[in-house]
């Protein structure tokens, strides 16, 4: 069976305030296609498929709560009341 890398990039971007932010891709590269140092460099070394499918699951999941809870945080806070209000 296939094993993959998958490899982290990081690239400078400007930040919103001026201030430079980091902006990251991750790469998923076939071991045998590899020419880098894995070992060395790679995040994760060795995925076969069902681990790559394991790993998007829990990935999708990880989102999916993070969205919710930030959905239920904006739709169940209290509305500030006249007297809140400046």
């Amino acid at each position: 069976m296939d094993t993959y890398n998958i490899y982290m990039d990081e690239a400078a971007a400007d930040g919103l305030n001026g201030d430079a932010d980091l902006e990251v891709t991750f790469r998923v590269v076939l071991s045998q296609e590899d020419e880098g140092e894995a070992d060395e460099n790679a995040v994760i070394v060795g995925l076969d498929l069902i681990d790559l499918l394991n790993l998007r699951d829990a990935l999708q999941i990880a989102i999916d709560d993070f969205t919710l809870q930030a959905f239920e945080a904006v739709v169940l806070s209290p509305e500030p009341s006249d007297e809140e209000l400046p």
